[in-house]
């Protein structure tokens, strides 16, 4: 019965196949750039069409870049097409067992028959370059798969859109060229459900240019771009603005030719500025999708809400908004005042997709309120660490800051009106509790007029300077400088430095700066997680072999969490040992060792230990992990073992290397 059964849904199966590929004729009409004559291709496989996101989760597998619909070579020359494919979340957790992504290009120079781009021309890489030697033309179809290490086993097999290769005989310059990008705004930190990269493209005037594109961006600080590709990718340090994307197409015969558009980098909103009366709207932003776009792996069971908050800038005093609108994707505040100015706005979303529940705070936004009439107060705060300056440092946000580490705020505040005043203010900067303030200085001259108050509602300690006159155009200068003391973790503190006093009709009035963000370090290294191991359950005797580890404790996962947060990075090496053989509780030994295996040759770390990475000067020590052959395995010898738990300690130790 078992054997008829087998035989039967294999038959099934392989009809089903056959039906699928005869029911599917769809066709491509292709039309050669010297003639007229119409080429209908079938493609290899059905193009698998384009992946889907909500924010940055991907809800439905296919791709996100494809091929160039067109591409013109001369004879003799090089150019290079590619793709890329993503799976969708739902098809990520159900394949975790193909962890492999893999490519595979085929050809056809008739539209109808397709084969392998052979490996030895790069038809197994993303990037196919080509080279022709004779006019023609040529289709191309990339298959994108995942798979296991070995290869054996495919899962979840995604198919481009034909690529049509035109190899003509003379050369063609650009006159123009257009660029765009799928997304007009990328997010600036990690998290599961936002988009960190987009692909630029670019669009050639006539359409038949044969040269090649390369790509750059103007602040590498906020975004990075594949120089090749136009695979923008955004930092993660949450640092904001606005990056030029600038595509060069290089002529073959003439001077090369320049395109460019702009890509915000931000956190989910930004700030607003209005004036008194007018309302201010906070848009949530990137590529908000369709949830409802979902593939065949997901269980159809998605949804999100988004809750909306204000914020009071002195007291952080959250109110939510909005609640009667659970899905509502921006923000209009009522007519405004002088009272909103510095007023906090954030969202947070949460989304439910197939089973699991994710979640994104948005940056904070602040509105700006500008007077009609009165005083204009602007302040120009910054911040510098003179002890350290980190790559990454801003004018309002600096990295790796340690104890003892000497911050320097800076602050001119100018009242542009042309027709208001400003008396008896107070200028107030909130300071991390802890920290020390060696000098204050006024208009460049030492005070000592000023008071530190403890406050509670935000945890800081405020610095207040009394007593401030604004007339028409006046401006102060307040420089402060602190020591840094108390940190004994990695942390980060932002405040906001305002002014309060009053107008000319004895009215108060209030004006806040710029967030300003420490990142604190301490400056040395630290393991923050470091994963046990277990083999499972094994037969009392067996035949000699080697037992990997759990699939979740193999590449792309790590074995141990290292956060590398040193100034000055001396070499260093990481060594595993064991310190007693693997026993139970009651003393049985068992008949097997663990051993750290390496590109085939392995240390049994009962008898030494094993250095499991090395760093030079200058580099950071990452977190580690192997492939699933490599790394703590456990060999288990053709030995009787007693039946119970058997249990060991593994040592890891971070030391100097010489």
């Amino acid at each position: 019965m078992m054997r008829k059964s087998q035989k039967r849904w294999l038959i099934i199966l392989l009809f089903i196949s056959i039906l699928s590929a005869s029911s599917f004729n769809r066709r491509y009409k292709k039309v050669k750039a010297d003639e007229a004559e119409v080429t209908e291709v079938t493609p290899y496989k059905k193009p698998s069409g384009n992946a889907n996101s909500f924010l940055g989760i991907p809800t439905r597998s296919g791709y996100i870049l494809q091929p160039d619909e067109k591409t013109y070579i001369q004879v003799n020359q090089t150019k290079t097409i590619n793709a890329d494919a993503r799976r969708s979340l739902a098809s990520q957790l159900l394949g975790v067992g193909f962890p492999i992504r893999r490519y595979q290009w085929y050809k056809s120079t008739d539209g109808k028959t397709w084969s392998e781009v052979p490996k030895k021309e790069s038809g197994r890489e993303k990037k196919l370059p080509l080279t022709p030697t004779e006019t023609g033309t040529t289709y191309y179809q990339m298959e994108t798969y995942w798979g296991t290490l070995l290869g054996w086993v495919r899962s979840k097999q995604l198919y481009s859109n034909v690529a049509t290769v035109y190899s003509v005989p003379d050369p063609v310059d650009a006159t123009s060229v257009e660029v765009t990008t799928d997304d007009d705004y990328l997010y600036n930190s990690v998290n599961d459900i936002v988009n960190i990269e987009t692909y630029a493209h670019a669009i050639p005037t006539p359409e038949n240019f044969t040269g090649t594109v390369s790509w750059s961006i103007d602040n590498t600080n906020l975004a990075t771009i594949e120089e090749d590709t136009g695979l923008i990718t955004a930092n993660t340090n949450r640092l904001g603005g606005v990056v030029t994307v600038t595509a060069t197409l290089h002529n073959p015969i003439g001077d090369d030719i320049t395109g460019s558009t702009e890509v915000l980098i931000g956190g989910g909103l930004e700030d607003q500025t209005v004036k008194a009366g007018k309302t201010a709207t906070f848009d949530l932003r990137g590529n908000i999708g369709d949830l409802d776009d979902e593939d065949e792996d997901s269980d159809g069971d998605s949804d999100y809400t988004v809750k909306w908050y204000k914020e009071d800038p002195i007291t952080h005093a959250r109110t939510q908004i909005l609640k009667d609108q659970p899905q509502a994707l921006s923000y209009t505040t009522p007519e405004t005042t002088l009272d909103d100015d510095g007023t906090i706005f954030l969202a947070i979303i949460q989304v439910k997709y197939n089973g699991k529940t994710y979640s994104y705070t948005t940056e904070d936004a602040y509105l700006h309120v500008l007077p009609e009439g009165g005083p204009n107060l602007e302040l120009h705060d910054t911040l510098t660490n003179k002890t350290f300056q980190d790559k990454n440092d801003t004018d309002t946000v600096i990295f790796g800051v340690n104890n003892d580490d000497l911050i320097r705020y800076n602050d001119t505040v100018t009242n542009e009106s042309t027709s208001g005043t400003l008396s008896d203010a107070d200028y107030t900067l909130p300071l991390r509790k802890g920290t020390q303030v060696a000098s204050v200085k006024l208009d460049g001259t030492d005070t000592t007029n000023y008071k530190l108050v403890d406050n509670d509602d935000t945890n800081s300690t405020d610095l207040v300077i009394s007593g401030l006159n604004f007339k028409i155009n006046e401006s102060h200068d307040i420089e402060v400088d602190t020591t840094v003391t108390g940190i004994d973790s990695k942390t980060s503190y932002t405040s906001v430095p305002y002014i309060t006093g009053k107008n000319d009709d004895n009215e108060t009035y209030q004006k806040f700066g710029t967030e300003e963000t420490l990142n604190y370090t301490t400056n040395s290294v630290v393991v923050n997680k470091v994963n046990d191991i277990d083999y499972g359950t094994i037969n009392s005797i067996s035949a000699a072999k080697t037992l990997s580890r759990p699939d979740e404790l193999n590449l792309p996962n790590n074995m141990i969490e290292i956060e590398d947060m040193r100034r000055f990075k001396k070499p260093l090496k990481v060594s595993v040992s064991q310190t007693t053989p693997l026993q139970t509780d009651s003393g049985d030994v068992f008949a097997g060792q663990l051993r750290f295996y390496k590109d085939g040759q392995y240390t049994n770390l009962l008898e030494q230990s094993a250095v499991v990475a090395e760093t030079k000067e200058d580099e950071e020590l990452v977190s580690l992990g192997w492939e699933k052959e490599n790394g703590i395995l456990l060999y288990l010898e053709s030995k009787w073992n007693v039946a119970g738990v058997y249990k060991t300690q593994v040592n890891w130790t971070i030391s100097d290397s010489v």
